[in-house]
């Protein structure tokens, strides 16, 4: 049977899916210091951490498209 604890746990991280990354990441770790076992508070981290660093990889991308876009748009002017 599941603890109280599980079905919050549960709860929560089915309800961050809707979240902004950013707030996502920052409230996984909040939650990775409640978790009971410590191996599932790690994994949490890891994820977390990945997601930061995925998330930072995508906003460079699009600053890079951006930049991209706003000189190829340049040089069709001239």
């Amino acid at each position: 049977m599941e603890s109280s604890a599980e079905k919050l746990i549960k709860y929560v991280l089915e309800k961050l899916e809707t979240e902004p990354v950013e707030e996502r990441v920052r409230l996984y770790d909040v939650l990775a210091g409640f978790m009971p076992d410590e191996e599932a508070s790690s994994k949490l981290r890891e994820c977390s951490e990945e997601l930061r660093q995925i998330d930072l990889k995508i906003q460079g991308l699009k600053s890079f498209f951006f930049l991209t876009n706003k000189h190829e748009n340049y040089e069709c002017k001239c």
